[in-house]
Order: structure tokens, then sequence, then C-alpha cells
């Protein structure tokens, strides 16, 4: 932390005088004067009583060496984890204490701090006592830390987060977290009733509900809001079924689906004339098992999307409204499931031959179909190619390369891509095994799911990071346009390294400057990574 590099360096500093005076230390290594008092160790800031002293505490003198020497202190308030500059002061004046109140602290911290309102937070403050006189002396320095918990408006985060309510027929029940750390499922028994989610964060008791009282459920995402618990609105079961439940802290959103509302398929096919008689199989992505897509020739004609579950086609995916047979081209819409010997009646019309793209959300019931004119194109970078000389070189993105100490930059025999000199080889790192895989959901997210990745030590740079990788669109060097970590980084300089501990989603930064030099540590038994680069995000889990 700041505090501790400044107090570094005032050793160093000390240390390298000591060749021209004495330094007496003794009584600083072993005995300090200088205490805090009156610090709790919890404060909740009050907002019904802004001018009320929310914390106020003093230290005593550091140790008296004489009127040969004078005492300066500094006072430094910071925040963990904060990036913004630490309060500073110095205290000249003999009065060792400080008073804050619920406002004062309210605005350090959210304003000056950054941190979110309604959500505890690690203060720091540091008094710092140094010395000048006849000899050189080390300084005292006092360190006490404590939580402060802000006021304000809710955040969509939870330590815990609950079923409750007169619909929930086992009684109230604890949500399960999903790979993503801010999604919560379930599978229960509903009955009609009201039903919210209580929500368990810090000290606070709140709920998960909607905007109105007594909203009736949707088959769709519904939008939510926090509150205080005693003070949450409800959403309405009117019919008894095990129910699949969905709550989305990010998208700040909630999904309730009847177990009669799910679509249940052990494959997915295509059919009907523009099939062109034969069914072809629609693939589960990499990415989410929810999601099923489909690139490819498709012929003007009608189309539906039989289900085979239990070794039978009995339904079909079809359209909503069973008079509408026109797509949504390039824009997602709900379906319905009907008997697939109905389908001669209930089907989509493709318009015309072409290649097309669909992508099937069996959890949410929605469906895009994607014309030549509307389907998602393949993004192209622009950069340096200095394996060619060729700048700038043009490149649509189709493969994902990973490259870092992670593989002890192990590397496959043959010749790279991308370079109209076929003599150039794979450069060092790059392996086959450790690419990422274009989705047929959507050309701009690429997938690595397999084996663990290693987590091998190797020298990169000046530094020997464990499990560092970045993410490349070719082989051919590492002079290559890549996306890398929000970890500063220079250059000829320095490396970046963030450390990933779950699977909340990572930015990326992209491009061929400093952001080559900034990675990502992988977390242990990490064997999913999902990189979307247009989002500019990649998430690390284990599957």
């Amino acid at each position: 932390m700041k505090y501790a590099k400044m107090l570094g360096s005032a050793v160093l500093v000390l240390l390298l005088a000591s060749c021209d005076q004495e330094i007496d230390n003794w009584l600083s290594r072993n005995h300090s004067d200088m205490q805090f008092s009156d610090i709790p160790e919890y404060i909740k800031l009050d907002e019904d009583h802004p001018d009320d002293v929310a914390l106020n505490f003093s230290w005593c003198a550091a140790h008296d060496y004489g009127n040969d020497y004078i005492t300066v202190y500094k006072y430094q308030f910071s925040v963990d984890g904060s990036a913004a500059e630490d309060i500073v002061e110095y205290e000249d004046d003999g009065k060792f204490s400080r008073s804050y109140t619920n406002a004062e602290m309210q605005q350090m911290l959210v304003e000056h701090f950054g941190q979110m309102t309604s959500s505890p937070c690690k203060v720091i403050i540091t008094v710092t006592a140094s010395f000048e006189g006849p000899q050189m002396k080390v300084p005292d320095v006092s360190t006490a830390s404590f939580t402060v918990k802000t006021y304000g408006p809710k955040q969509f985060l939870a330590d815990q987060l609950f079923v409750d309510g007169t619909a929930v027929a086992d009684g109230r029940a604890e949500l399960s977290k999903s790979d993503d750390d801010m999604v919560y499922t379930g599978t229960m028994h509903l009955k009609p009733g009201k039903i919210n989610f209580p929500v368990i964060y810090a000290d606070e008791q709140n709920a998960v509900g909607p905007l109105n009282a007594d909203e009736a459920i949707t088959t769709g995402d519904m939008p939510c809001v926090i509150t205080d618990e005693a003070k949450a609105n409800s959403w309405v079961i009117t019919e008894e079924d095990n129910y699949r439940v969905n709550i989305n802290l990010r998208a700040k959103t909630v999904r309730i689906l009847a177990a009669g509302a799910l679509v249940e398929a052990d494959q997915m096919f295509l059919a009907g004339s523009a099939t062109g008689g034969e069914q072809i199989e629609v693939q589960q992505t990499l990415e989410n098992e929810n999601l099923y897509a489909w690139r490819g020739e498709l012929k003007a004609g009608q189309l539906y999307i039989p289900l085979t579950y239990n070794e039978a086609q009995e339904m079909s995916i079809v359209p909503q409204e069973a008079d509408n047979h026109a797509i949504a081209d390039g824009t997602s819409a709900s379906f319905a499931l009907a008997q697939t010997t109905k389908t001669n009646q209930r089907y989509w019309t493709i318009p015309a031959d072409g290649t097309y793209r669909i992508v099937v959300n069996v959890a949410e019931k929605t469906i895009i179909i994607y014309s030549p004119a509307t389907d998602l194109k393949n993004k192209t970078v622009s950069y340096n190619n200095t394996t060619i000389g060729k700048n700038p070189y043009t490149q649509e993105v189709v493969k994902l390369w990973m490259w870092g100490s992670f593989n002890s930059f192990a590397h496959d025999t043959g010749f790279a891509e991308n370079c109209d000199d076929q003599e150039k080889n794979i450069a060092d790192g790059y392996q086959e095994a450790y690419t990422l895989k274009q989705s047929l959901a959507n050309p701009n997210v690429f997938v690595y799911k397999g084996a663990i990745l290693p987590r091998e030590t190797a020298a990169i740079g000046g530094d020997n990071p464990k499990g560092a990788v970045k993410f490349c669109v070719s082989n051919h060097n590492n002079n290559v346009y890549a996306y890398g970590s929000t970890a500063d980084a220079k250059r000829n300089d320095h490396n970046g390294f963030v450390e990933v501990t779950n699977s909340t989603p990572q930015g990326l930064v992209e491009g061929q400057g400093d952001n080559r030099y900034a990675f990502f540590l992988l977390p242990e038994n990490c064997n999913f990574v999902v990189v979307d680069i247009e989002k500019l995000t990649v998430t690390f889990a284990t599957k």
C-alpha cells in the first residue's frame, strides 16, 4: 500500500545516510510511544444524522528526544484498494486528534476515494513521526485499520440470496451461485401466491423485487430493483408448477419460468423445405449450454426446428404467433413449442436462398435468424506485421492464441499463420491445443473448453510470473495484435499482471501497444475461457 511504500523509502534514505551519520534506531525498533485510542472496528454511517460525529480518535505524542530534536507528524487517511490519492496532512500544533461527521466521512469515501454507496470498505489511518536532530532516528509509525459502511443507494450485491414468499411451497430457501458470481439460480415448486428474493449483504437485509407491487411474471427477463426487505415488492405466481429461477444481479433482471415452458432436448435440428428436405443438426455452443447455433446455406422455403428428446421428435420450435411466418431478421424473437405433426401449419418462411445464421436460446425461449443482410461479421484488425514487413496489415479475427508463461513457452512445429512467407515457423509459446475457437452464435466470442490449463513459471522480461497469459490474433511472433489485461504495463520498462481469483469477467485492452505486456494470471483448475472482443471482456472458469 502507498503508506508502506513511503515508509520503505524513508528507511532506505536513512540507511544511505548512515555512511555519514550514526543512526540510533534502538528505541524505534523496540518501543513506540505513539498509540491510537478510541478507534472502533466497524462504523456504519448514519444518513439520517449527517452532522453527528461518526469517528473521533486521538493519538499520543511520539518519544521525546529532547530540545535538540524537532518532531514532525504526518497524518494519512487512505482506503484499501482505492486508486485515489491518500489524504495527507502535517500536524504541527500539537492537536493529536481527528473528528469526522457522518456527512464528512460519506463525502470522503464516495466522492474522493470512489467507494460504492451502501457498501463496506477498509479505511487505513497512518501517523508517521519523523525526527530531525544531531543523530538520525528511524521514523515512528503507527497504523490503524477499520471498516466503514457508507449509506445511499443500495448495490446489486449479495453475500447470500434466497427465495421467499407465500408462493414458495417449501418455505424460504437459499439460491446457488452459477459460474458467474453475479448470477443465482434454483429450481423449486411454487404455488399461487407472491414471491421475491431476500438478500444478505454485509449487515443489510435487502430483497430483490419488481418496481411495482404485485407484478405478474412473464416468460422473459423481468427488470428488478433492490430495497430494504421490509419494503420490497413481489411478483405474483398464478399457477402451481415447478419453476426455474434466474437472478442476474449484473443485468438487474429476474427470470421465473415454469417447467412447462422449459425446452427439453437431447438434440436440435433444422427441418423443412428450406433445408432441402434433410434435417441439419444445430450444435450446442461451448460458451453457453443453453445456446444452440448454426450457420450455413438455406433455400427459400419453410423452416421449423424439431427437438429430439428421449429418442423421439414429438415437439418442435416454431414461431410464437401461429399465423406469422416471417423471420424477425437479425432480431431476437420469442418462440413457441408445437407438436411436430403440426409444423405444416406453423413454420418460418426463409425469403431467399443464402447463408443464414440461427441462434436459439432454450433458457430464454428466444431465436435469432440472421439473413445474409444482417449476419454478424468477423472483426477486422489492422497492425504492423513485422514478420512480413507489411504495415498496415489487416486481418479478420477467426481464432485467438494464448501466449505467456503458462505453458513455459512450448510451441508446435509447422508454419506460422497470416504470413506470406511460409518459411516462418510458429513462434515460441504458441500451441494449437491452447487456442480459442470462434463461436457460431457470435463471431466476436472465442472459447477454450478442454483440459485444465497449465500454470507454469517462466521468465517474461525481468519477471518470472506463474500462469501468465494474453490473447493474440496470430502465432507468427509476439509483436502481434493482442488482447491484454488492464494492468499497468510499458514496453521495455515493466510488465503488468492481473491475478484472477474467480469467474467474474475481466476487462481487456486491445492493440499492438503496451497492452502486449499486460497479462492475466490464470486461476487454479481453469479449463474454460471466454473472450469477447466486442465487449472486451474475458472470463476464466472451471467447467
